[in-house]
């Protein structure tokens, strides 16, 4: 009878083992999807480089208006030719006369100065427009794209085996 008993109570351990519930934990949340950015840099030609044309316009342009006030305003037969762009200063500087001996030569030794400058920058203001029709200038695009990426499940009929079909389960996680 004892061991009647001792049957009897591990059959009830085991029964009471199997219908009371255990502790259930709920399953973690899965990590957010994961986002994917790519980014993507071009670069096209857009035609002449229209910065380095306007900057020698303007170079050009403050050198040449002072030497076209300074021939209309003079005197001097030699100052005509500075209406003559770039190569009016030039011009100008070998049909200048000599100072006198008795007078001091600083005023003419200045205008002389005057030309070299202002014929070198209506040089400078030239070249920089023509390299500007001669560079191609460039724009630059750079796309920055992201895409999060989700899991998918596909089910689709398959052929198992030689004679036999079924499902198959394809997807991305």
């Amino acid at each position: 009878m004892k061991r009647l008993r001792g049957v009897l109570g591990m059959a009830s351990v085991l029964v009471a083992a199997t219908v009371v519930p255990g502790v259930a934990r709920a399953q973690e949340a899965p990590p957010p999807p994961a986002a994917v950015t790519t980014q993507e840099t071009t670069s096209q030609a857009t035609g002449p480089s229209m910065a380095m044309v306007e900057s020698g316009i303007v170079i050009f342009g403050l050198s040449y208006i002072p030497a076209v006030v300074v021939g209309a305003s003079s005197g001097l037969n030699a100052d005509r030719t500075l209406f003559v762009p770039i190569a009016g200063p030039w011009i100008d500087l070998t049909q200048r006369p000599g100072c006198a001996p008795a007078s001091s030569c600083n005023a003419e030794n200045a205008a002389k100065v005057g030309l070299v400058i202002d014929g070198i920058f209506q040089g400078i203001g030239a070249l920089t427009v023509l390299g500007g029709f001669l560079t191609t200038a460039h724009e630059t695009k750079t796309v920055q794209t992201s895409a999060v990426l989700h899991p998918t499940v596909r089910i689709s009929p398959s052929q198992v085996g030689t004679t036999g079909y079924g499902m198959v389960a394809l997807g991305t996680f």
